[in-house]
């Protein structure tokens, strides 16, 4: 039961909707206000926290490992891959522009480290084309280019070779999720935690939303940014879970390398945050488990990254103890791409980020905004 109070101010009709309050919701909300100033939103999370995959990733502005951009020419074509390329370079530099200074973002370079040489020679052979398809992306000749001290530098083991570039760097995910949220409700967006939307029903006036609290909103637009739970309010949306389980170290003192690294064509990534490492990964060694929506470690995971981390990335701190543990979920399909787009006058949605949503998050919720915004 609501008041008349609550109904007036909190239940009123809403220019804008939007369903998640992870980066792609934040966002949309963010460049709304941007181009629309006096737009009212209001913004649905079902947790007390961003649910989800955004406060729960390892802090990596992704643009690509040369092992992930060879397999997306692979499965899209040459085009379409460096399309997505260069929307992820630019929603890095988004980043780095409007929050920068509030979110420790290091602009700290990625490595992508090898411990197959079959592998890494058949990556070495394209790295010059590849170089030269995204020349006109980074400014560079040279953007990938084989690094041969960092792992006897860092100290690590088992890889043997290793290629870098100077474009990907790493951020504190809770701080721009904080810092967003903080700008948005200085612009007097209301964000409402604890409401999981269980319908929506829409008609050619408005768009009617049905929380399961018994909360009913209305919006002359609904904007889904569920990412890897839409479709338990789009079921057809071509999408599925996946599950990234992340650890981090205590302190280790004499941590000297920084940076972020990626192996096995990402699948594994680390990084160094305040002498910690935080390492996260392993889907592939059960996809069939992982492929879930559920928040949960297993064993499995578990004691690989450990593993790896004790064995490969600290060998000679292997008293360093695991400080947390976690997972966060993430939204796939096989094409390798998102799907942002109105479906109707009424609703659109922003979803299916591919473990890139840091990235990507900015440049598809600005395009969004301004698609939205054609239509009132």
């Amino acid at each position: 039961m609501f008041s008349f109070w609550e109904k007036d101010v909190f239940l009123k009709k809403y220019d804008v909707v939007i369903i998640g309050a992870g980066f792609s919701g934040l966002w949309l909300a963010y460049f709304l206000k941007k181009y629309r100033p006096k737009i009212e939103i209001a913004i649905l999370e079902a947790g007390t926290l961003p649910t989800g995959a955004s406060t729960k990733n390892a802090g990596f502005s992704c643009f690509g490992s040369p092992t992930e951009l060879l397999e997306n020419i692979t499965v899209m074509g040459l085009d379409q891959a460096m399309f997505w390329a260069e929307q992820r370079h630019r929603g890095i530099s988004m980043i780095a522009q409007y929050f920068g200074s509030e979110i420790e973002f290091d602009d700290c370079g990625g490595t992508e480290l090898f411990n197959d040489k079959t592998t890494f020679e058949e990556t070495k052979e394209q790295l010059n084309d590849l170089n030269q398809s995204i020349k006109s992306i980074t400014g560079s000749d040279n953007h990938f280019f084989i690094d041969e001290s960092v792992i006897n530098q860092a100290g690590f083991s088992g890889f043997q070779y290793a290629i870098k570039n100077d474009v990907e760097g790493s951020i504190h995910s809770g701080k721009l999720i904080n810092s967003m949220i903080e700008v948005l409700q200085a612009q007097k967006v209301k964000i409402f935690f604890g409401v999981e939307v269980e319908n929506f029903e829409e008609n050619q006036e408005e768009t009617t939303i049905i929380a399961k609290n018994g909360m009913v909103f209305r919006a002359n637009h609904l904007s889904i940014t569920t990412n890897a739970f839409t479709k338990r309010l789009l079921p057809e949306v071509d999408l599925y879970p996946g599950r990234g389980q992340v650890l981090i170290t205590e302190p280790i003192e004499g941590l000297n390398w920084r940076g972020t690294f990626h192996f096995d064509k990402g699948y594994y990534y680390f990084r160094n945050y305040r002498n910690r490492v935080l390492f996260g990964g392993g889907r592939n060694l059960d996809f069939q488990a992982e492929n879930t929506d559920e928040f949960a470690l297993t064993e499995l995971v578990q004691n690989r990254l450990e593993q790896l981390l004790y064995e490969n990335i600290i060998p000679k701190h292997k008293n360093v103890k695991i400080d947390q543990r976690w997972s966060g979920i993430m939204a796939f399909d096989d094409t390798k791409t998102p799907v942002s787009k109105c479906l109707s006058q009424r609703v659109s949605l922003s979803v299916r980020m591919n473990g890139m949503g840091v990235a990507l998050a900015p440049t598809l919720s600005e395009s969004l905004a301004k698609e939205i915004l054609t239509i009132f």
